[in-house]
């Protein structure tokens, strides 16, 4: 079969999805090694069997609500590719706005031999401590370390191949810690990150594509959503672990009990800011 013949199919398998179009060129492009410019310069091209029967065996899968992510081996974020499986949430782009803030106290507060120190807690992939660290290299600055935690040992898996596909080993410490469980009590860093789980398990939507394929340990934070803010909030004060700035992700419709625990743990001043589509996204505590 050609290729435009396939990619109409693929369209019309697909849909009633908005990205019809764009997900059977993508996965075609995929399934026989080329990129979508090659599909429209070669439509006449014929396909082998074995690969159309990839390229419909993936349409079904999608169709199913799989994420793309998944079956390409990768995923976008903030300019860069990471590799990603069903071991590890799918990053989503209004985490970038973590990234963002971060770079943005590292670029205000950087001087002459200051060697910052990092926390990434519930890193998932590392996408956001790699993208920390590479954006400000960027920048001109630089990070002494960072550390990188995770419960899941399958998923410091995937954050592993990631920090050593960009060279950070030395710069990236991943490890093992339930929240900040590892962290030695005193502690200090400059900048703490965190997009913990914050799908409340009794009130929370979830795409049934989502709750089929992504890890439920990486999407749930408790009844409310916030179990585990909670519980990090209380073991920053029981471990007098230190920060200069806490940056952290939480989700839709919680910002009002959020704000309820943040006066409950932290003297420190704090502030709630929106997304780039204007939905609650982050707290900050400086």
């Amino acid at each position: 079969m050609q290729i435009h013949q396939l990619l109409k199919e693929g369209k019309e398998f697909l849909g009633s999805r908005e990205t019809a179009s764009l997900d059977a060129e993508v996965l075609l492009a995929y399934v026989i090694g080329e990129d979508r410019e090659y599909l429209i310069s070669h439509v006449e091209e014929e396909v082998d069997v074995a690969d159309a029967a990839l390229f419909e065996k993936y349409l079904k899968q999608i169709d199913r609500g799989k994420p793309m992510a998944y079956i390409l081996g990768e995923k976008e974020f903030y300019g860069l590719n990471f590799f990603v499986d069903e071991r590890v949430l799918v990053p989503r782009p209004e985490t970038e706005h973590v990234v963002e803030k971060a770079l943005d106290y590292l670029c205000a507060n950087d001087r002459a031999g200051r060697r910052f120190r990092v926390l990434d807690v519930g890193t998932g992939s590392g996408c956001i401590p790699i993208s920390i660290a590479y954006g400000f290299s960027e920048a001109g600055g630089e990070i002494g370390q960072i550390d990188a935690v995770d419960v899941s040992e399958t998923a410091l898996e995937v954050a592993r191949v990631n920090v050593s596909q960009y060279g950070l080993e030395e710069m990236i410490h991943v490890y093992q810690s339930d929240l900040l469980e590892n962290i030695e009590e005193g502690e200090g860093f400059d900048l703490i990150v965190a997009n913990l789980p914050y799908i409340g398990e009794e009130s929370g939507i979830v795409s049934p594509g989502v709750k089929k394929y992504e890890p439920q340990a990486a999407l749930f934070g408790g009844s409310d959503g916030l179990e585990l803010y909670k519980k990090m909030f209380q073991q920053l004060r029981d471990k007098g672990v230190g920060f200069e700035m806490m940056i952290g992700e939480f989700g839709f419709g919680q910002r009002k009990e959020l704000e309820g625990l943040l006066s409950k743990y932290f003297d420190q001043e704090w502030s709630v800011e929106k997304d780039h589509a204007g939905i609650d996204r982050i707290f900050v505590i400086s």
